[in-house]
């Protein structure tokens, strides 16, 4: 009859017990790696915020630069309604990129709250033209000057270069 103090006894314990802690081991590091590839497919996809070396045209491109074109001529329409849509329009277009990227929410101002300011460093910017066309939209009377169109503008213009849609 084997006694606990008997290393043998031990010894048979620990070649049982041993396969037992490794399949528990590789379960474990499996389950890891399954979480973390889940984690890694809720991140916002930022495809569009990425630069690329050779520039293929597709389709959406054409119709962003058809649009930011019609931007660009009611503005230079010198006619203040025609501004006020246009900065509208732009918005709108900011609008459409950030959906596209995967940023989630029901308004625009939703989907930029999930921007780290690190990711994008227009960020400030696009978030003050957003700002002023809610201004626009929403307060009666609102006045501008054609030198708040042309920042607007520009500041539009800045989030579409550093997402690659303008060069």
């Amino acid at each position: 009859m084997q006694t606990v103090g008997n290393m043998d006894f031990w010894v048979g314990i620990g070649k049982l017990i041993w396969p037992v802690f490794i399949g528990v081991d590789v379960i474990l590091v499996l389950a890891i790696g399954f979480v973390v590839d889940r984690l890694l497919d809720l991140r916002p996809k930022l495809d569009s915020f990425e630069r690329k070396e050779k520039k293929i045209f597709t389709l959406r491109d054409v119709i962003f630069k058809e649009r930011w074109a019609g931007i660009r001529k009611k503005v230079a329409s010198d006619r203040m309604d025609a501004m006020k849509l246009a900065i509208i329009e732009a918005d709108k277009l900011a609008d459409d990129i950030l959906k596209h990227s995967g940023y989630q929410g029901e308004h625009m101002a939703d989907r930029l709250v999930n921007i780290a300011p690190d990711q994008l460093k227009s960020l400030n910017r696009l978030w003050r033209a957003h700002r002023l066309r809610n201004d626009l939209v929403h307060t009666v009377g609102f006045q501008l000057s054609k030198e708040q169109v042309q920042g607007v503008l520009a500041d539009f213009e800045e989030f579409f270069r550093e997402v690659g849609m303008l060069e």
